[in-house]
């Protein structure tokens, strides 16, 4: 059993000893009364009460009484059960396609636009969870290893602006964006340097990581410039490193024109191919649904909700709820709160100490009238 605040046993003791101290001053007044009324046999013909008696009951109940305040004032505790291992910590990547390709409208206002906010809703549903951000087009662009603090991952998204695409970049190689992703995966520390993570590993609660802890989140569009064959390898390669992937698809199977904006060192205007046709992007959603189905995740489109809903779901999900720890030690009434028990007894005692100043009537034998 554990205390609070010990120091307060002293003072409940105390105050303990201050209630029987009264009890015993108000017993020495009783007899002063007695013997001015007169004594013994004047208290027995004026009053059935026994002024002369201490009430050791009464003392008894109120000292009790006393003593259970004094003892839950304290606040003990029962000794408290092992804590519950924490729920699986989980490592993430957000892959976000920033190829020129993204800069189609047939989302609005950009299907780069769109896949930032897929991304941030990603993040929310994987709250709690170290997560990196990784940008890629025909090549990679790292911008965090995994962390617990999401505020500079979406402090980061923040910058994912329409400019941020070139068209000297137009490629997409998701098959680079996987590699580079195992790479931060594999390399990312617990925690950044001089971050106050919420769950540190301690010898007495180490993180707890469970299968399928690593996962890969890829926002694009499909549209990529590499076989297939080289994608479903990069794919084959995540999950013999037991990492997860999930893919969120953006964009529209019609398609749209690409348009570039003005920056520094950049012309802006229509992207266009080599006979200078403004060329055209399309969703290629069987692609990206292949990747999340072979990599063991969630496929999901920006415009579908439902779909959304059930790949964060996915992310969320930290595995099967740990079993509780009983303390098989630990008595049955160990489940109750001691200071409420106290309290509680403290009450009837007093109430039982009340009940002795009631005094029942008694009833008087009727005698019969004498015949006259």
């Amino acid at each position: 059993m554990t205390w609070v605040d010990s120091s307060l046993l002293a003072v409940g003791a105390a105050l303990t000893a201050l209630v029987l101290l009264g009890l015993w001053s108000h017993s020495r007044r009783r007899r002063l009364l007695a013997e001015f009324l007169g004594g013994r046999r004047a208290m027995a013909r004026l009053s059935r009460l026994d002024l002369y008696r201490l009430g050791l009951r009464r003392a008894v109940l109120l000292g009790l009484a006393g003593a259970a305040l004094a003892v839950a004032a304290a606040e003990p505790r029962w000794e408290d059960a092992p804590p519950p291992p924490p729920p699986p910590l989980k490592r993430a990547i957000l892959a976000i396609d920033v190829s020129a390709s993204m800069q189609a409208e047939d989302e609005a206002p950009t299907r780069l636009a769109q896949a930032a906010a897929a991304a941030d809703s990603a993040l929310t549903a994987l709250a709690g969870h170290e997560v990196g951000l990784l940008l890629f087009a025909g090549t990679t662009y790292p911008l965090a290893p995994p962390t617990l603090d999401h505020t500079a991952i979406r402090f980061l998204l923040g910058g994912l602006l329409p400019r941020l695409a070139s068209a000297q970049d137009p490629g997409t190689l998701i098959s680079a964006a996987i590699d580079e992703s195992l790479a931060l995966l594999e390399h990312a520390p617990s925690a950044t340097p001089g971050e106050a993570a919420p769950r540190p590993a301690t010898p007495e609660a180490p993180v707890r990581r469970a299968e399928g802890d690593r996962l890969i989140v890829l926002v694009s569009d499909g549209d990529v410039g590499e076989r297939d064959e080289d994608v479903a390898a990069a794919v084959e390669r995540a999950s013999e490193a037991g990492v997860a992937l999930h893919a969120i698809g953006v964009g529209t199977e019609s398609g749209a024109g690409m348009m570039m904006p003005a920056g520094t060192y950049q012309l802006g205007g229509p992207v266009v191919d080599a006979r200078g046709v403004p060329g055209r992007s399309r969703l290629r959603e069987p692609l990206l649904r292949q990747v999340a189905a072979a990599g063991g995740g969630a496929y999901a489109h920006t415009g579908v909700e439902g779909d959304l809903r059930t790949l964060h779901v996915a992310l969320a999900d930290t595995g099967p709820e740990p079993e509780p720890v009983v303390n098989a030690s630990a008595p049955v009434w160990a489940r109750y709160d001691l200071p409420f028990l106290l309290g509680a007894l403290a009450l009837v005692l007093v109430a039982l100490e009340s009940l002795l100043s009631i005094s029942l009537p008694v009833l008087r034998a009727v005698r019969p009238r004498e015949a006259a």
